[in-house]
């Protein structure tokens, strides 16, 4: 008879990223499926720190450096690597700048997918939303 393990994070949205580094962490938001562990997937357990901020600090390059000085040199970033990035509890102002950019991207994201803006255009949309974050981050961090 099988045995299932954790049956609460079976078909659980969740965030996840790829192993393997370049020069961001590419963190991505996961929908409801089985996880594997070839990804390294997280899930937010309070309100107070919702999954859309988690994933937009690890997609900003102060904890891509974190993470390669501090934490992990190689190009991995296991899970047990991202336990150890020191994650803020942010106010409700905080919280609402930094969803404003997580949708903002998600709209370039969708827009792109359904061809409306061509891939070009999404990169130069996509980037100046990068800096936008990558600034962002590093106010939060008194940087």
């Amino acid at each position: 008879m099988p045995v299932v393990r954790n049956p609460q994070y079976y078909f659980k949205e969740g965030f996840c990223w790829s192993n393997v580094l370049t020069t961001y962490i590419k963190c991505r938001q996961k929908q409801k499926t089985v996880h594997s562990t070839e990804s390294m997937t997280f899930f937010s357990v309070t309100e107070s720190v919702p999954e859309y901020f988690m994933i937009s600090l690890i997609n900003s390059r102060f904890v891509a450096h974190f993470v390669d000085s501090f934490v992990n040199s190689t190009s991995h970033c296991t899970t047990g690597d991202a336990k150890l990035i020191p994650l803020l509890v942010p106010t409700k102002k905080q919280l609402d700048k930094i969803k404003s950019i997580f949708d903002e991207a998600i709209q370039i994201k969708l827009k792109e997918s359904s061809n409306s803006v061509s891939e070009s255009e999404a990169e130069t949309f996509l980037n100046s939303i990068q800096k936008e974050l990558d600034d962002f981050v590093e106010s939060l961090y008194n940087l």
